[in-house]
């Protein structure tokens, strides 16, 4: 998939326009457009991928990494910090809970 339709895919999913993501990040207007004929900079990608929460690789359709936080990184554009915090606490009670999951299984419980 090319690059500007996977960020206008990211764009609809967050109910946002490509002209107002062009805008938020200082775009001249219809520039990310012109990459679906060009390439664009390394910098204007990582602007990107920091407004839509996701890895560069991710917006050039690379495979993902196997690194884990990489994996599982989640947008939290829009949360306060006290959501940030609770969501990180879930998180790791969740991810416990999974290790444990597993650690019974391969024990044979």
């Amino acid at each position: 998939m090319n690059i500007y339709y996977r960020i206008k895919e990211l764009a609809d999913t967050r109910n946002v326009s490509i002209a107002e993501v062009e805008r938020k990040l200082d775009f001249s207007n219809g520039s990310l457009y012109k990459w679906t004929k060009t390439s664009p900079s390394i910098d204007k990608v990582k602007k990107v991928a920091d407004y839509f929460g996701v890895s560069t690789d991710y917006l050039l359709d690379r495979h993902p990494s196997k690194d884990p936080v990489s994996y599982y990184r989640i947008n939290t554009a829009g949360l306060d910090d006290d959501d940030v915090e609770e969501l990180k606490e879930q998180l790791d009670v969740y991810t416990d809970f999974l290790t444990q999951r597993l650690k019974k299984r391969e024990s044979g419980e």
